[in-house]
């Protein structure tokens, strides 16, 4: 009886995925077929330029023009796929630029890789389970093994882009306490903001080039549409730390209120010295309970042979002598 309900599930899982892969190749073609109108109609507007002109034994030997041939394809198959983000989409988006992937195609192939790469996974897995396996129950076992593995792969794009992520945040909070001196010393010698902030960024190059490009986009930024309060803005989606956060709030208020730029840097590097300071006093408040477990499980064993094992030795002698 339960060999029998094992099968029926089997049977009605492995219906399901085929009419799953139906719909996805359904889906495809349909997108083929959308985009050879769209090339049908450029063809006829005249706006598709023409490629005949190109050198193909240029081409063909030269390893940057395959590489970018493999990335425009890579990007296409990611821009079609990009729909299953659905509404997350903007927020990959910000993910990505706070990851430091900024590139006009980050999406595309972070959507590649997150569904193509897993589904093309799990077709090759459960291939070869088919040609590996007999039919029946006992392709369970083998088929949930192909689908984990590619659940992993989804998920570990995830997680690499999350760790990436991390990292490069904690490089910009590590280099923004010497972003901060510097303005003070460089709007106390007579720079003003924009000035100040990318002379200070030239400088941070070497040691936070994560923050100094951080920086130098939003001088950039300042300069080229001449809204500051947008730069701000932009600097605190890339880099979402409190840190910047306060920093574009100071730089925003400096520029509306009128307050002078090195009295703002100066009241902003003070405030972030007593974060600081307030943050190092938790870490040391919380010493002893994390000392906790070393204390009983490393020391508290060497300080019991120290002091009751010169009496067990004792005793064991006595004990032997009178024997």
């Amino acid at each position: 009886m339960f060999d029998l309900s094992m099968e029926t599930v089997f049977w009605l899982a492995l219906g399901g995925l085929l009419l799953a892969m139906f719909g996805v190749a359904a889906l495809l073609q349909s997108e083929r077929e959308r985009m050879r109108l769209g090339k049908r109609l450029m063809r006829a507007t005249g706006r598709q330029t023409s490629v005949s002109g190109m050198s193909l034994g240029t081409q063909d030997g030269s390893l940057k023009y395959n590489v970018g041939k493999l990335r425009s394809v890579v990007a296409q198959i990611g821009e079609r796929f990009s729909v299953i983000l659905g509404g997350e989409a903007q927020k990959t988006t910000a993910d990505l630029s706070s990851a430091g992937f900024r590139g006009r195609d980050a999406v595309l192939i972070y959507a590649f890789l997150k569904t193509v790469v897993p589904a093309v996974a799990l077709l090759a897995g459960l291939v070869w389970v088919f040609m590996t396996t007999p039919v029946g129950v006992q392709m369970i076992k083998p088929a949930g093994m192909v689908i984990a593995v590619a659940l992993l792969l989804s998920k570990a794009v995830d997680f690499f882009v999350d760790q990436r992520r991390k990292e490069r945040l904690a490089l910009i909070r590590r280099g923004f306490p010497d972003l901060l001196e510097l303005l003070v010393i460089s709007s106390e010698a007579g720079l003003g903001p924009q000035p100040a902030l990318h002379r200070v960024a030239a400088e941070l190059r070497g040691t936070s080039p994560q923050l100094s490009q951080e920086i130098l986009q939003m001088v950039s930024e300042m300069q080229m549409t001449n809204d500051r309060r947008g730069a701000y803005e932009k600097l605190g989606q890339r880099v979402p730390l409190p840190e910047i956060g306060v920093f574009t709030q100071t730089l925003d208020q400096s520029d509306t209120y009128g307050t002078p730029f090195s009295r703002a840097m100066r009241t902003l590097i003070e405030e972030q010295r007593s974060n600081r300071l307030v943050a190092v006093e938790e870490k040391a408040a919380r010493l002893p309970v994390l000392m906790t477990l070393p204390l009983i499980f490393c020391i508290m064993p060497a300080v019991f042979v120290v002091l009751v094992g010169p009496a067990a030795l004792s005793v064991i002698d006595n004990i032997l002598a009178g024997g």
